[in-house]
């Protein structure tokens, strides 16, 4: 079974740590954490960049720039741009380390150096071996295939019985072992959970792992109606579903607003020229 899928919906999970109670304190932060906890995180890196390139009092303050780098990769994804930050958060110090090796080890992975991202995440967890960090590296070593990625699941779910992603992701780990009935079983239970639409998203892609296609494109569509914001993403899975199921005119529908929403996303222009290979124009 074809697993890479995984790789392209990897979504990232960023742990609000200590560092936000220490800029909390700062009113000129207040627009920047208020947005930021409501997911506008585009606005809130505007806004926060608008507040270093004109209040100068802020640019020795280390915290800052470790969470300015948080939101270069929420934002726009820049790692090259975060690392850039973190250097300058290291070098001005105060920062959280926790916090800023979580962060790090986020940007590594996006310039595609997952050795050095897996040393940030361990630093991270060394120093405060929270859920949310856990959860995180966790999440890279799916993302990588790496062989303690299950246990590392499992061991969160030990810690919160009642964490959803956590049962996602044994599911899928389980998948990739064969325990098909496991999978089933974790999905059934992640369900039940009250699941983010993040989660409800994640649910679809462990229907998907297991082969069963409908109800992948079921749950798919119940995150696209509850408001999951990468539409890309969204209807490229649910074409690559209509694929397998060889159904071309839905296949079709969703492979074109796929691409309509981005069209230098690699998933959806694999998922296109599948389309065409199989069906033609």
């Amino acid at each position: 079974m074809d697993m890479n899928y995984l790789r392209r919906i990897f979504s990232k999970l960023h742990p609000k740590l200590l560092q936000k109670q220490v800029l909390r304190q700062i009113q000129d932060f207040d627009n920047v954490l208020e947005m930021y906890d409501k997911g506008e995180f585009e606005e809130a890196y505007k806004t926060l960049c608008d507040v270093m390139n004109n209040q100068s009092q802020w640019s020795n303050v280390g915290c800052i720039y470790a969470f300015w780098a948080e939101l270069a990769l929420l934002a726009n994804d820049d790692a090259c741009r975060a690392l850039e930050l973190l250097d300058r958060a290291k070098e001005l110090g105060g920062s959280d380390m926790a916090y800023y090796y979580n962060v790090r080890g986020d940007a590594m992975m996006g310039i595609g150096n997952y050795e050095k991202a897996i040393e940030d995440f361990e630093r991270s967890i060394a120093i405060d071996p929270n859920v949310k960090s856990l959860t995180m590296f966790a999440q890279v070593l799916s993302y990588i295939e790496d062989n303690r990625a299950a246990n590392m699941w499992q061991q969160i779910l030990e810690k919160e019985p009642d964490n959803c992603l956590a049962h996602i992701y044994v599911g899928l780990e389980a998948v990739k072992s064969g325990d098909r009935g496991k999978a089933m079983l974790m999905a059934k239970r992640a369900e039940k959970l009250s699941p983010s639409v993040e989660d409800i998203f994640t649910i679809g892609t462990l229907y998907h792992a297991l082969d069963d296609f409908q109800t992948a494109i079921n749950t798919y569509l119940v995150a696209n109606s509850q408001g999951y914001k990468d539409k890309t993403v969204v209807y490229s899975s649910i074409a690559a579903c209509y694929l397998s199921l060889g159904d071309a005119k839905p296949a079709r529908k969703y492979a074109e607003w796929a691409l309509k929403g981005d069209p230098e996303n690699e998933y959806a222009k694999e998922i296109w020229h599948e389309y065409k290979e199989r069906f033609g124009e």
